[in-house]
């Protein structure tokens, strides 16, 4: 009944053994009830009657009964009161078999939901239960749960790698599919980060655990998807809320029936088709199976009430590092000053990034590296935001960090589009400039044409970047706004100011040092949240992969999915209207009428089953199935139903 599906993540298995037998047992009393009363046995005809409800009926009864007691008012007690109401005029069979029509109802809406919530289960079901770790030189097999940080687990073809880790020793071909949405494997090798839940396809690897348990990537998804199904959407809410005034108002139109007519088996009828389970169901069902696509395609919605608001999106601004570039940027050249070697002014800039997160210090610690060049521990360490860094190496305080006014040359590469040029001063005094340049990500510029088709109005890009930088990026990705030299304060006044002006914001960036944003933008979308722990928390939603081209598809799902609700909410009032005109005209009695009840719930679970497949466009699916074509001929698509929210 509803009461399943107000809480998203209390779904059982379906058909326990207890649950299978009640029924099966159920079925025979009703079938024994009928022969006997066909054989004119009406006395035990009655009792298997009576019996068949108490094993049926009575956990709907009872569950209505504890609702009243904690003053709770549920619509369990509309099918309740028909029940009872049946029992008092001798219809015992026919209360019986309505006890049963709407158990096995439940569990064919519980069955396709829980098809609905596949993509997501699937995720739990990735962690692999052991798994052979390396412990004093010796491989044994341990429960995954039981993995410490720095074991050396070893991963052979076809087993799941247990932990997020580094790897130390060998080479694989991996399937992130599940994780990232990748279609096609990734070649891993000695330094290359791995993720749990992965599966290798061939070679043999040693992965040194640098996450365990809950901590690893997969452990996160899992635990957000469970935060994700607890949430309620706005709609949601709505529903439940009108669900608490349909029980008096359907009880009131049942007297009114019987004072009319006269009938009592039309007022009880009323009592069943009154229930509105596919009102109820209109939203959790369709949240539930648009969730399960999203992770699916590598995108994690941290809740329900997101999808809705990814919706009235219309403006998406874009950071620029890590985000339209790769992320992934190359020391082009160095220019030493004041007599300096180069290497010594690349060893100083790569032991001051040592513990930068940004791509940048990444780009100079590894030409650091590729020289083989000996790079210091820093004594201390500060990020200076929008600016660069400032740390104590061998005694001397070292900045690395951009400046408003360039210092020497390096000839045709400095002056190239999209150069970025980090000093790097000893004591205050500019010892040489190192050169870096970022590739533009693939697929940015026909991002930025697909995403207006996506229903967004306003395409720009903030960057901390210099002007020409800033420029060069924009132009190659089709983006007409842009502001360059912003720092995160800056880029969070810009978002508050979009949204001052009505207007309703996505903030796609790295999760580093745009948090601020992400976390004030309507929507927060991360980059590469593999991995990255302030992604995670700022953002509302999470790019398992650097893949741009998720954009458009998500913003489409947003609104395919509201579109599914309104338009399962539209059908199931209409439904429910029509179902009880027919009960009062005395067109159905309660065991068609409890059939009724359930065709509409199961044809709104069914509906809302196909975001399933919805993969872009503007319709879940390319074909509308039987389901959508049976809904189509008999109400109509609601339009502009909205609910307001504020995050």
């Amino acid at each position: 009944m509803i009461g399943r599906y107000t809480n998203l993540g209390k779904y059982r298995e379906l058909l326990q053994m207890k649950e299978f037998y009640l029924v099966l047992t159920g079925s025979l009393l009703i079938l024994s009830s009928y022969g006997l009363g066909k054989n004119e046995y009406p006395v035990p005809a009655d009792i298997s009657a009576l019996l068949a409800l108490v094993v049926l009926g009575g956990p709907i009864i009872l569950g209505a009964g504890k609702g009243l007691l904690n003053r709770e008012l549920n619509v369990d007690e509309l099918v309740s009161l028909a029940m009872v109401a049946s029992v008092l005029i001798g219809e015992y069979l026919p209360a019986a078999v309505v006890a049963l029509i709407m158990v096995l109802g439940s569990l064919l809406e519980q069955y396709t939901a829980q098809k609905a919530r596949s993509a997501i289960d699937a995720l739990i079901r990735l962690s692999p239960g052991e798994a052979a770790v390396l412990r004093d030189g010796v491989e044994i097999s341990v429960p995954v749960r039981e993995i410490r940080l720095g074991d050396q687990a070893v991963i052979r073809p076809g087993e799941k790698v247990p932990v997020d880790g580094e790897v130390v020793r060998g080479s694989a071909s991996l399937n992130q599919s599940s994780l990232t949405g990748e279609s096609l494997p990734v070649d891993k090798t000695v330094g290359d980060t791995v993720y749990a839940g992965s599966v290798s396809y061939s070679g043999m690897i040693v992965v040194e655990a640098r996450k365990v348990g809950e901590d690893t990537t997969l452990g996160k998804l899992i635990q957000l998807v469970r935060d994700a199904e607890s949430q309620k959407a706005p709609i949601l809410r709505v529903t439940d809320r009108y669900a608490g005034y349909f029980t008096p108002f359907i009880i009131a139109i049942g007297i009114g029936v019987y004072l009319m007519t006269g009938d009592l088996h039309r007022a009880i009828t009323v009592l069943i088709v009154g229930c509105p389970c596919a009102f109820i169901i209109s939203a959790p069902t369709a949240i539930v199976a648009a969730l399960g696509n999203a992770s699916k395609n590598g995108i994690l919605i941290k809740g329900g009430a997101l999808l809705e608001e990814v919706a009235r999106i219309d403006t998406i601004v874009f950071d620029k590092t890590g985000t339209l570039t790769t992320g992934n940027p190359v020391v082009a050249g160095i220019t030493p000053l004041n007599g300096v070697p180069e290497e010594h002014v690349l060893a100083l800039a790569a032991a001051a990034e040592k513990y930068s997160e940004h791509p940048l210090a990444r780009a100079v610690l590894k030409a650091a590296e590729q020289r083989e060049l000996v790079i210091a521990e820093p004594a201390a360490f500060k990020n200076i935001p929008g600016l660069g860094v400032e740390a104590a190496v061998e005694g001397k305080n070292i900045f690395v960090g951009a400046e408003a006014s360039g210092h020497g040359t390096m000839g045709g590469a400095q002056s190239e589009p999209g150069v970025k040029t980090l000093l790097v001063k000893e004591n205050d005094i500019i010892i040489g400039a190192i050169y870096i340049k970022d590739n533009i990500r693939a697929g940015a510029e026909g991002l930025v044409k697909s995403l207006p088709g996506a229903g967004l109005k306003r395409i720009q890009m903030l960057t901390g970047d210099e002007y020409g930088v800033a420029a060069h990026v924009a132009g190659a990705s089709g983006i007409r706004e842009f502001w360059a030299g912003f720092l995160p304060g800056q880029k969070l006044n810009h978002i508050q100011e979009l949204q001052r002006s009505g207007h309703k914001v996505a903030m796609v960036g790295d999760g580093i040092n745009d948090a601020p944003a992400l976390a004030a933008a309507d929507i927060g979308i991360a980059m590469g949240a593999m991995g990255t722990d302030v992604a995670m928390e700022a953002a509302d939603i999470a790019l398992l992969e650097d893949n741009l081209a998720k954009l458009p598809y998500l913003m489409q799902l947003g609104r395919t999915t509201l579109k599914t609700i309104n338009f399962n909410i539209g059908f199931a009032v209409v439904f429910n209207l029509l179902a009880l005109a027919a009960s009062g005209a005395g067109l159905l009695n309660p065991v068609t009428g409890a059939f009724a009840h359930n065709v509409g719930s199961v044809l709104v679970v069914l509906n809302s089953a196909r975001l399933r497949g919805f993969a872009g466009g503007t319709e879940p699916v390319k074909s509308p199935g039987p389901a959508g074509r049976i809904i189509k001929l008999l109400t109509y698509r609601v339009g502009g139903y909205t609910i307001n929210s504020r995050r």
